[in-house]
């Protein structure tokens, strides 16, 4: 009867020690893969802002489409899109970055769909003096089965990021 008892007392303890993380039965297994996106999404992020392009295109897959903020700027791949930064990255130093990322929703049903959304608000130093300023920005990121960024919708104010960064004369 004391083992019993006693096993009965172990078990009951393991069992109020799970924590919440670990039980994932009846969750909704898009918010498991939108967690799991969102840690490669951050990732990227953070390589971005210390312009790591080498490790931030490893986040991105070979597919990549990006839907650029730029008002008739066409749709680009990922060279362009590489190649793209290496030009803003000319303009600019000191990269900081605010990250807010929020599971994206299916269009129809309005529940989690594994994707992810980003708001960031990034500030840096230009290397022509112009003032520093925030820059508000969303995406919404779709990532395939290897969690790998494949569409990338961005929206931001671009031209005013322009108009900034040729405000003051280089030095």
């Amino acid at each position: 009867m004391k083992k019993l008892l006693l096993s009965i007392l172990v078990s009951t303890s393991l069992i109020a020690c799970t924590t919440k993380e670990s039980k994932t039965e009846g969750e909704d297994p898009n918010m498991v893969l939108y967690r799991e996106n969102a840690k490669v999404v951050d990732a990227a992020f953070k390589a971005y802002s210390k312009k790591d392009l080498k490790e931030f295109a490893t986040y991105q897959a070979d597919s990549l489409k990006i839907h650029s903020a730029q008002f008739g700027g066409k749709d680009m791949n990922k060279a362009e899109f590489l190649e793209r930064s290496i030009n803003i990255f000319k303009l600019i130093n000191n990269i900081n970055i605010k990250v807010t990322l929020l599971p994206g929703v299916d269009e129809v049903t309005l529940k989690p769909d594994g994707s992810v959304r980003a708001y960031v608000i990034w500030s840096a130093d230009y290397v022509n003096n112009a003032p520093e300023s925030d820059l508000k920005s969303y995406f919404s990121l779709k990532l395939d089965k290897d969690h790998k960024i494949y569409d990338h919708d961005e929206y931001f104010d671009v031209s005013g990021w322009f108009q900034v960064v040729a405000a003051a004369p280089s030095k």
